[in-house]
């Protein structure tokens, strides 16, 4: 049997192959160094992007952020092709440096998240002080508007009452922020000096309230005096009429003995006007004026007690002689009936 020698005729389609094998070969083979450049620059472009995104993220203090990035960054830069790049070795200096600021970007959020909770607490704190200040404030010119109450002509047990209360109401409030004392050293010097107004505002009410009790008492006793007087002026009976003298006497002497005793204990009240309507009067005025008075009334009382005296006597001396006279009636009526039984005896026989 005869052998065909003749070549194999090649189709289109062989030499197609044959191109992409050589292709392929080429392409597994070794990359030129220009090749490897263009990788590398490739990318550290990668990098840069990936470092910038890192760095805005370590900017605004978000290193969970940025951590991972630079993680990334740190592979790609870890190419061997890189090192042809001629921005390599710098973004390789920026990703180290990136890097070192990551745990201070942490201990500076930190310290910001810290500083701002002290910051808000500050804030809190100075509202809370300005809120219990305006309180305390309001409370404290209210009660002082109390107090003012207590020098008008009218002044009464009722206006103490309201200034002891408004003096309550302060310390209340007072009592309410107690905690902020040590929390702010202004408040505290804040509260130590209403505590001094408190103080004083309780000794303006102690001095009202005593001055109040003695003009509704002593001296208002001694303001109805004049009446009693002219009463017992036209009391026909010398007990009655020395009763009331002896009334109007100890009224005077209880005003004058308790104003004394309101001005030793405030002697700043000696020309301070009291409050009374009508005539205007000074505390030592009235201690003086009073006085005098039960000086007066008491030279009518002892007149009135030695009538009384020799009124007594010479009423004794007739109840004995009235005695006398009864006891004679009786033994009259006595002997009338004695004669009368003896007459009555004898008719019998």
């Amino acid at each position: 049997m005869a052998i065909d020698m003749t070549p194999v005729r090649t189709t289109s389609r062989t030499w197609l192959l044959l191109v992409l094998l050589a292709v392929a070969s080429s392409a597994c083979g070794p990359k030129t160094k220009q090749q490897r450049q263009a990788y590398g620059e490739k990318r550290t472009d990668e990098a840069t992007l990936l470092l910038n995104e890192a760095s805005n993220h370590l900017r605004e203090l978000n290193a969970d952020r940025a951590e991972p990035l630079l993680t990334k960054a740190q592979e790609v830069l870890a190419h061997p092709d890189v090192n042809l790049s001629p921005e390599g070795e710098m973004l390789r200096s920026e990703l180290a440096e990136l890097q070192a600021r990551v745990p201070r970007v942490r201990e500076e959020k930190v310290r910001r998240e810290k500083q701002a909770v002290v910051e808000r607490e500050r804030k809190e704190l100075e509202a809370a002080v300005e809120k219990q200040r305006d309180a305390v404030m309001e409370a404290l010119f209210a009660a002082n508007e109390a107090l003012d109450a207590l020098e008008s002509k009218d002044a009464g047990s009722a206006q103490v009452t309201a200034a002891s209360d408004a003096l309550q109401r302060t310390r209340e409030r007072m009592k309410a922020g107690k905690e902020l004392e040590a929390k702010s050293a202004d408040y505290a010097a804040s509260a130590r000096s209403t505590e001094r107004k408190l103080e004083q505002a309780e000794a303006r009410l102690k001095q009202g309230r005593r001055v109040i009790d003695f003009v509704s008492g002593p001296l208002g006793g001694s303001q109805e005096a004049p009446e009693l007087e002219k009463k017992a002026r036209k009391e026909k009976d010398i007990a009655a009429r020395l009763s009331l003298y002896t009334e109007v006497r100890d009224r005077y002497r209880t005003c004058g003995s308790e104003a004394e005793k309101l001005l030793s204990e405030m002697p700043e009240l000696a020309r301070s006007p009291l409050p009374v309507k009508g005539r205007p009067m000074v505390l030592k005025a009235v201690a003086t004026g009073c006085k005098k008075k039960a000086g007066l009334t008491q030279r009518a009382v002892v007149k009135l007690e030695k009538a009384k005296v020799k009124w007594e006597k010479a009423q004794a001396k007739r109840e004995k002689a009235r005695e006398k006279m009864e006891k004679l009636k009786a033994a009259k009526q006595k002997a009338r009936e004695a004669a009368k039984q003896k007459a009555l005896a004898r008719k019998r026989k």
